[in-house]
């Protein structure tokens, strides 16, 4: 191989569009290893596998070698939406408490891309989520337990595997205690080295202990291990502790060098050629643009390919590096024969993708992650007297929305709002039941129609955004604002992580979905009805409330 051809092969580059045309120069001209690919890339099932087979296409006339194709399908995050089953996410999958219904999700999402052309699932996140302030990670963690974080992940990268495809564990040496999202700047973990051998580090263990794949390194400074570098620009993390002390033999790929934490911090060229020399093997720019920014991102990523050549043709990165990277990604290619994998059949993709064995899979494990985290004077299920005249309210700031679909693809990409299918599910069983859909301030204005409620059921969802918080604030207002005002029992309906119970402890109850698609919608509906006996436990604590594996049991349960 040319060093170019070597070099390229350490990118993992993105590219706007449902069309190759971007990729083009990447892969043929710049001998580009692999793509990340996201909902900004695909239209469906059989349009993402058609676009698969032209991006393998393209390598093979560059370098001559097969491409990996990666995307985030972790259930928080997701792709192929609406098509895919992307399940309750890896917070509702510890909800379950049950490894087997992770290593089913997962090897539901390994079918899934495989089935579309992809070969690479950049998951599951190994982060222990112990900060409920956490904006970025949250319901992508299995949860706050190291252990039981650990037993997850295994399960994780165990349904991958089964399905053929590679797994990757992120974003070490963990992202779960943080208040900064990485995407927006530099975030910095506080702990010394026997705390993080205790939490941070246990699910890495267990990844690479159960033979994943390839591990994505996070920009958090950790200042017990490297005070003066973050976790990817680190000898001391990369080389010393994950190549040394934890022994992982595969390939280290970067988060996106796209993010905040690094375009903020670093000049682009000067991290990229940091990173190899710390031990990174790959280099990820995920996010192919934030917003309206230019649209000469692809040029961009060709310069850094350029620049990394240039390093090594002057000395500033021995060749030896280089070769020691290239050589664990060609192997990482070769063990999963990606050189002989056929492109997807004209059925596949559709027959494979959103499949009724699938569906059925992904229903039966939201189901197992519904928590009923609190219910006062047993209002849930709803009895007949509370069913008499039931008010459905929801108060979520539009603006969320508008931030979401700004992520460009990456990111949760619900489709269907979790508001109008709990109130679709609730008017199907009540047709009299009263659907309100508030802006923030206008409550005073509908007390009228909420005056003879027999029951509140209020709908809160929340979102983990690249880039962007997701407003609760006004959701959490309304709640407040009903239990003030009326004496009807409040029941709330969240589809998202349990933290916000926190802050309106006095609801009478709270019916956690511990996710927010629509499997997980309509499960959290059915426990409302006594339809589903509640079967998850808290997979994080609520401080001040309740500890982990809380959850209500009850045995009044009847269809």
């Amino acid at each position: 191989m040319t060093l170019e051809q070597k070099v390229g092969q350490m990118f993992m580059l993105a590219f706007a569009g449902s069309t190759a045309q971007d990729a083009a120069a990447l892969l043929r001209d710049h001998h580009v290893g692999a793509c990340y690919l996201s909902n900004d890339n695909f239209v469906d099932p059989p349009q993402a596998a058609a676009l698969a087979a032209e991006l393998q296409a393209l390598a093979r006339a560059g370098s001559g070698i097969p491409a990996l194709l990666a995307a985030d399908q972790e259930g928080a995050w997701a792709v192929l939406t609406p098509h895919s089953c992307p399940g309750p996410g890896n917070m509702g999958l510890g909800a379950t408490g049950s490894v087997e219904d992770t290593r089913e999700m997962y090897s539901v999402f390994g079918q899934e891309l495989r089935a579309a052309g992809l070969n690479a699932d950049l998951a599951p996140a190994a982060d222990v989520n112990s900060n409920p302030l956490n904006s970025i990670i949250g319901m992508r963690s299995f949860g706050e337990d190291p252990e039981a974080v650990a037993r997850h992940v295994r399960a994780g990268v165990a349904g991958l595997h089964a399905a053929g495809v590679i797994a990757a564990a992120k974003h070490f040496p963990g992202h779960g205690d943080t208040i900064v999202d990485t995407h927006r700047g530099l975030a910095r973990v506080d702990r010394d080295y026997q705390a993080l051998l205790r939490r941070e580090l246990v699910p890495f263990r267990a990844a690479i202990d159960s033979g994943v794949d390839i591990v994505m390194t996070s920009h958090i400074l950790f200042p017990a291990l490297d005070p003066d570098h973050p976790a990817t620009l680190s000898p001391a993390i990369l080389r010393d502790l994950l190549r040394g002390t934890m022994g992982f033999g595969g390939v280290v790929l970067t988060d996106s060098f796209n993010m905040g934490a690094v375009r903020r911090v670093s000049d682009p060229l000067d991290a990229v050629v940091q990173t190899v020399q710390a031990g990174a093997d790959m280099v990820l720019l995920a996010e192919e643009r934030y917003g309206d920014e230019s649209g000469d991102y692809v040029e961009r990523q060709a310069q850094l390919v350029a620049g990394l050549v240039a390093a090594v043709n002057i000395g500033r990165l021995p060749v030896s590096r280089v070769d020691d990277a290239v050589a664990r990604i060609l192997a990482l290619k070769a063990r999963y024969r990606l050189a002989g994998q056929p492109a997807a059949g004209a059925r596949t993709p559709q027959d494979t993708v959103g499949s009724p064995a699938h569906r059925e899979i992904e229903r039966r494990v939201a189901e197992d992650a519904v928590v009923l985290v609190q219910n006062r004077g047993g209002v849930v299920p709803l009895n007949a007297a509370r069913a008499q005249r039931i008010v459905v309210l929801s108060a979520t700031d539009p603006e969320g929305y508008r931030r979401m679909a700004a992520g460009r693809g990456i990111g949760p990409n619900v489709v269907e709002r979790p508001s109008d299918v709990a109130s679709m599910e609730i008017r199907r069983r009540h047709p009299d039941a009263i659907s309100l859909t508030l802006r923030d301030g206008e409550w005073e204005a509908q007390a009228g129609r909420m005056a003879a409620a027999s029951a509140f059921v209020v709908m809160t969802e929340k979102f983990p955004l690249a880039g962007f918080d997701f407003p609760d604030e006004s959701q959490h207002r309304l709640i407040r604002w009903l239990l003030s005002k009326h004496s009807a029992p409040v029941i709330v309906l969240a589809c998202r992580d349990p933290y916000e119970l926190a802050q309106f402890p006095d609801v009478d109850a709270y019916v956690c979905a511990v996710g927010y698609r629509p499997a997980c919608v309509r499960a959290a509906v059915g426990v409302l009805f006594g339809e589903i006996a509640p079967r998850g436990r808290l997979p994080v604590s609520i401080p001040g409330l309740y500890p982990i594996g809380h959850g209500v049991t009850t045995s009044t349960w009847s269809p």
